[in-house]
């Protein structure tokens, strides 16, 4: 986690110090890290004591270009002694018995932060502006002075804003990262770190998208490469190698003077949910099915006849009309037989109902087996029953259905102890005809039949 980031303002345009400042920069962050870990405590005598070695560098390297430095020979001593009194307080902070206690970290950091705040701004920058005053538009002639009461206030703040940001953003559950103008991410908090299985010093040159699903690519890179408010939706690998469902909201940075400066943005896991919903679509998926398989088996059984198992007057009278539709539209013929089991109530009144049901169950199988199966069978009431004969005409009607009454006086039925026979009328559609209209003169060729002395079939 940085808790500075080197920008144009630290430059002195001499890059043997700027490089070195970097340097400093680096170890204040460490230190930082360190600090705000509060586990890694041990680690700040090390960073103190590259603290010194880097002062012994840097100040032996800076004192001889601010020898070269029109500057007056009080500044020069001033800065001189600004070296020594850095190189004395970083020996003295060493030596102290509670380094590792954290409030006594925080006041080295705070000692660190207002020197790189101060020496660099100030001091550093003066040599620079001595040596290039062209480039810098600004006379040496100005003198150095100690940092301000206003300005330590402000140093403080700052190093205040920025330990409480890290503490904030690494103890959330949120996956916090920033990212500059270029979308390079140069502050990813822990808890990011942990969901992708990195640590913080694995993160410089890392790819991010990368992480982010093969398939989801090219939207996410799309949509953080806009500068408006919006939400992001994709999958994001873990540390386990697999995906999680990442819900992200990304923010633009805006500054001021400099307009957008890059994005923030914070990401909450959301597989769970995604699960969630996979579960309740399939589910809705499965009722769904289970609804429709019911409803056609309810539409089944208000169609079909309990008692025979064919079709029942309603199922009839819609094939009925579609069948007459179809016949119009192709110009074939269809027929109608309307059928009846002869002496049906002396069957009831000397064997019993029971017996009655066996003969209308016998009598249904024995039609539904002789037609075809492009033809339909109905049960219309009673001991009545209707044939659909498709495609056929009354020559070819009237044989298969001599065969139906043949093929039903055949029957052997033990509980009734004699034959059944059944009367029968015929009809041919004709032209401009209804469905209702055909079936009712072949039931009058039924009563006909009936009345010549049943067990025939008689044409209307």
């Amino acid at each position: 986690m940085k808790f500075f980031y080197w920008n144009s303002n630290f430059e002195t345009g001499i890059e043997q110090i700027d490089r070195q400042h970097r340097r400093l920069v680096d170890l204040i962050n460490a230190l930082a890290t360190a600090v705000a870990d509060g586990g890694k405590l041990p680690e700040i005598e090390s960073l103190i004591s590259q603290l010194i070695d880097y002062a012994v560098i840097h100040f032996a390297d800076e004192e001889r270009l601010l020898e070269a430095a029109p500057l007056p020979e009080e500044e020069k001593a001033l800065h001189r002694r600004a070296h020594h009194g850095f190189v004395e307080k970083a020996k003295e902070i060493c030596q102290h018995p509670g380094l590792q206690r954290g409030e006594v970290s925080e006041q080295v950091l705070e000692f660190l932060t207002t020197w790189l705040i101060s020496h660099i701004l100030r001091s550093d920058m003066k040599i620079g502006m001595a040596l290039a005053p062209a480039k810098h538009g600004v006379e040496a002639a100005n003198p150095l002075f100690e940092i301000s009461p206003v300005e330590r206030v402000l140093i403080g703040a700052l190093s205040e804003t920025e330990r409480r940001f890290r503490l904030i953003s690494d103890h959330a559950p949120a996956l916090i990262w920033v990212a500059d103008t270029t979308g390079a991410r140069g502050f990813v908090n822990r808890a990011l770190l942990d969901y992708v299985g990195l640590d913080e010093d694995t993160v410089s040159g890392i790819d991010w998208m990368d992480f982010v699903h093969p398939e989801d690519r090219a939207a996410y890179q799309a949509q953080i490469a806009g500068r408006e408010p919006s939400e992001a939706e994709y999958r994001l690998k873990k540390a386990n190698g697999e995906y999680g469902w990442i819900l992200e909201r990304i923010l633009p940075r805006i500054d001021p003077g400099d307009g957008f400066v890059g994005l923030i943005a914070s990401a909450t896991d959301i597989t769970a949910i995604k699960q969630a919903e996979l579960l309740l679509s399939q589910s809705n998926q499965d009722l769904e099915q289970e609804v429709a398989r019911r409803t056609a088996q309810l539409e089944q059984l208000m169609l079909t006849d309990a008692l025979t198992g064919i079709g029942n007057r309603r199922f009839l009278l819609n094939r009925l009309d579609e069948e007459v539709v179809r016949a119009r539209r192709y110009r074939h013929p269809l027929s109608a037989v309307y059928l009846d089991v002869d002496y049906f109530k002396r069957v009831n009144d000397q064997f019993g109902h029971g017996v009655g049901d066996i003969v209308l169950a016998r009598v249904a199988a024995s039609l539904k087996s002789g037609v075809r199966e492009c033809d339909v069978v109905g049960r219309v009431g009673g001991e009545e029953f209707v044939v659909l004969l498709i495609e056929t005409g009354t020559t070819e009607a009237l044989h298969l259905t001599e065969r139906l009454r043949a093929a039903i006086a055949a029957l052997s039925i033990p509980e009734l102890g004699r034959p059944i026979t059944i009367s029968a009328g015929l009809a041919e559609l004709r032209p401009d005809e209804t469905g209702q209209a055909l079936l009712n003169r072949a039931d009058q060729a039924l009563y006909r039949a009936k009345a010549a002395g049943r067990d025939r079939c008689m044409i209307d």
